[in-house]
């Protein structure tokens, strides 16, 4: 379904309402900004970038509207002709619209490819004329129909308006949002490559010094407490084959990132298996490295560090041999793997040979 189709004829029975923007204009009280005013504000940014400008535009026209109606020293619009019953008539007919509007959105971001910029202020138009007179019904409400009444009204509209903005905020991620699984799998491990990354580069300076320092959470250090833990001249030995082992991870990851990047194929479901289960073996090399760090600073408990060294050891083993048996890896990334896969070994050879000399 074309965003720029869009028909009488194709929407859901449910929202099909007569609706008329003018009468929402002559509802606008002096509180709420004008239709027009928003729709020009919007549509003045739109030269100024793509997509996730003009949804950002619209998410903050409709934060401004929900800040009027959430400020309860705004007084409402006394009218003599009010009546309550044709207050929820205008009420229930804009609901409708407003729902109808961001069942427009939905569908047209759920769809690919995704709105044009065009089609996307016209959808943008919409859902703010929507809330816009939503707000405008609501200040015909007046506290002598009851103050409780008025709060309950004040707050589900703005559960009301808060929806509407939150759907377009996950229309800004599904912009954004990978086309492909490649593309998920390759953006997901590039946050777990920064993760490992941080992490070697934390515990590298660390060991530049004796570990003190890592548990102060920035506490004053004449405040009484004990003095911070240090690494001994023997902990910094005996810790190094960890740490290598993290910098093997950090290799894995720049040579699983490019395999993933120069062969990664979504051209058949094997294909695609592969780079979900490529994703799973590293989640957790990721994840295991952080809890490892944690274990390698003063004081320092050596059987977990032994312990959870040898449990990412055996993680990197597993993730290489997926990346082995999976398309990724041609024979010009051969070298590469076996070079992590002696690096893994030398450094748990290393750990056996300083534990037995400890």
């Amino acid at each position: 379904l074309s965003c720029s189709s869009w028909s009488s004829e194709q929407q859901p029975a449910q929202h099909i309402i007569n609706y008329n923007t003018t009468t929402v204009a002559s509802t606008t009280t002096s509180f709420v900004k004008p239709v027009q005013y928003y729709k020009t504000e919007m549509m003045a940014d739109l030269s100024k970038g793509p997509l996730a400008n003009i949804l950002q535009n619209s998410i903050e026209n409709i934060l401004s509207a929900e800040q009027q109606v959430q400020d309860k020293d705004v007084a409402p619009r006394e009218n003599d002709d009010f009546a309550l019953d044709k207050f929820w008539q205008d009420m229930n007919v804009i609901t409708q619209k407003l729902s109808f509007e961001c069942t427009k959105v939905g569908i047209c971001f759920t769809k690919s490819p995704v709105p044009t910029p065009s089609e996307t202020s016209s959808l943008m138009t919409g859902v703010e004329g929507a809330v816009l007179a939503m707000v405008s019904v609501y200040f015909r409400l007046s506290p002598k129909y009851g103050s409780v009444l008025r709060s309950n009204v004040r707050h589900a509209v703005v559960r009301a308006i808060q929806a509407a903005r939150n759907l377009l905020k996950g229309c800004g991620s599904l912009e954004v949002c990978p086309r492909d699984n490649k593309a998920a799998v390759l953006k997901e491990l590039r946050g777990q490559n920064s993760l490992v990354s941080d992490a070697f580069t934390e515990i590298s300076e660390a060991m530049e010094g004796d570990g003190s320092g890592w548990n102060c959470m920035g506490v004053d250090s004449d405040d009484g407490m004990e003095e911070d833990e240090k690494w001994t001249n023997e902990d910094k030995d005996l810790i190094g084959p960890s740490v290598n082992l993290i910098k093997a991870a950090k290799i894995l990851y720049k040579r699983v990132l490019a395999a993933v990047e120069k062969n990664g194929s979504c051209t058949g479901e094997d294909k695609v298996k592969e780079l979900d289960q490529l994703y799973e073996d590293c989640n957790l090399v990721s994840r295991t490295v952080d809890t490892l760090i944690l274990e390698l600073y003063p004081p320092l408990n050596v059987s977990s560090m032994e312990e959870q060294s040898h449990y990412l050891a055996n993680l990197l083993r597993t993730a290489l041999k997926t990346c082995i048996h999976s398309h990724i890896v041609s024979e010009a990334e051969q070298p590469h793997i076996e070079f992590v896969y002696k690096a893994i070994d030398h450094n748990l050879d290393r750990m056996k040979e300083k534990l037995s000399e400890k």
